[in-house]
């Protein structure tokens, strides 16, 4: 519409701070307008049905009067009423006898549309210069005596006109009073974000340990600065796990390919024998395998952590699940004379995906054999804990230092004394992951915090939300 447009066109360059208080005063403006109109109607109402009981009241004098003076002091008293009118009180009377003979009165004559007594009339005024109507009302005396009361309008209009008077007044002072305190409280309000504005100017000229100052209000602003702090922390701590993830990448991935490399330098000068070259081939391609898996292992780790997997949520039962892997990983461990135990209960239901669950598995599963001591022992245990299912696996090897427990979920990191040991250093990084990507959590400890014989080792636990009909709907808009 052309002043729909209009109105967009003018206002899209306010400010917020313009456009709440503008609202603000709008809604108060709407708000006086309509308490203004109210006492209006009500002030003409009232003021009316006074201007009633004055015309009756006057009657009853009138008639009392005829009681105790008869005719003449009834003459008498509406002469002086006419002689002693005021500017605000205009009075209309009209006295005749039975035979319609006129006897006292204002009036030229007796009103043709009084011809019911007791009726209230409202008549145009007898002057011709006067805009005001007139309430009325008759009554017969004893022995046939008319009389004919009216009073004029005029100090209903007189309070009407002071009403709108002290209304425009006040309409002129509210708005003024409300545009300048709806400046002060939207500027104090919106004052937070200011602070956020300069705190993100700050971060974008590089300061990432920068930080939005949290009030202690406790107001949607404070919450706000702690979810745009918590973001900024999230953030830093990916940048810190690139910058870290580039630096293992290069640690890692420079030893097979310098060995790859100079093995085909040697082979230019030194070609080798046929017989050579299958041993050669197959060292080059362990190499090259290596590379690749460390690569593929990141695209999937990237891919879990993007989210988009929830939408192949299902009900998982992670009973059967467990036993498959534990069965799967029960030649490796029978290879080292370890002993595999496994707690389970009946049924573990969890919403999520089957293969990437799986894969967790399968990684503690690995990291617990591949460090257990030849001998050692593995234990597998699942049981509810409150609205979750908790999965720990533990063992008796070497286990984390405390300080190095945050450390091993980032992505390519090792241990100074696992270096030589084959893996990645992306196992705990996938575990994290499929954790996250389930909104479970994880936590290490060490073993002995779990076994009276005080053995050493490592127990990672696993934390599921039970799946429930809500928290699958959850799941769901999660992935949304």
């Amino acid at each position: 519409m052309p002043g729909t447009a209009f109105v967009s066109k003018l206002t899209q360059n306010w400010s917020t701070a313009t456009r709440i208080t503008l609202s603000n005063a709008s809604v108060i403006l709407v708000c006086f307008l309509i308490l203004a109109g109210g006492v209006m109607v009500m002030s003409q109402y009232f003021m009316r049905q006074h201007i009633q009981e004055s015309v009756r009241a006057e009657l009853n004098i009138m008639e009392s009067e005829y009681r105790l003076d008869g005719i003449v002091g009834m003459r008498a008293l509406i002469q002086g009423r006419i002689r002693e009118h005021s500017s605000l009180d205009e009075r209309t009377y009209y006295l005749e006898d039975a035979h319609g003979q006129f006897l006292a009165g204002n009036l030229p004559a007796w009103p043709s549309v009084a011809k019911k007594p007791g009726e209230f009339l409202s008549l145009p005024s007898a002057k011709d210069s006067d805009d005001y109507s007139v309430v009325a009302q008759s009554r017969v005396l004893p022995n046939g005596y008319r009389i004919f009361v009216g009073f004029d309008e005029r100090e209903l209009s007189y309070v009407q006109r002071k009403i709108r008077q002290g209304a425009t007044w006040s309409l002129i002072l509210v708005l003024l009073l409300s545009w300048l305190a709806g400046r002060y409280t939207t500027r104090l309000a919106l004052r937070p974000i200011g602070q956020i504005r300069y705190s993100a100017g700050k971060i974008m000229q590089g300061d990432l340990r920068h930080r939005i100052p949290v009030g202690q209000n406790g107001d949607e602003f404070d919450a706000l600065a702690r979810t745009l702090n918590d973001m900024l922390d999230r953030i830093s701590q990916l940048i810190a796990g690139i910058r870290d993830a580039t630096d293992n990448i290069a640690h890692d991935l420079r030893s097979p390919l310098t060995r790859h490399r100079a093995r085909l330098e040697s082979r230019l000068d030194n070609p080798p024998a046929t017989a050579e070259w299958s041993p050669w081939l197959e060292e080059s391609l362990r190499d090259i395998d290596q590379v690749l898996a460390t690569f593929q292992a990141l695209l999937k780790i990237a891919s879990i952590d993007s989210g988009l997997l929830r939408e192949a949520f299902q009900p998982v039962d992670l009973t059967p699940l467990i036993a498959d892997a534990a069965d799967f990983m029960e030649p490796l461990a029978d290879a080292r004379q370890q002993t595999l135990q496994v707690t389970l209960p009946e049924q573990a239901i969890v919403q999520g995906h089957r293969d990437l669950l799986f894969q967790l598995l399968i990684n503690l599963l690995d990291n617990a054999v591949k460090f257990a001591p030849v001998g050692g022992h593995i234990r597998v245990a699942l049981a509810q804990n409150h609205n979750a299912w908790a999965l720990s696996v533990s063992d008796n090897g070497p286990g984390i230092p405390k300080t190095e427990h945050s450390k091993v979920f980032d992505r390519l990191y090792r241990l100074d004394a696992t270096r030589q040991t084959p893996g990645l250093g992306l196992g705990l990084s996938l575990v994290q992951a499929v954790t996250t990507l389930h909104q479970g959590r994880i936590s290490l400890r060490d073993a002995a915090e779990n076994h009276a014989d005080n053995e050493r080792g490592l127990c990672v636990s696993v934390f599921l939300p039970a799946h429930t009909p809500a928290a699958d709907a959850d799941t769901k808009n999660a992935g949304r």
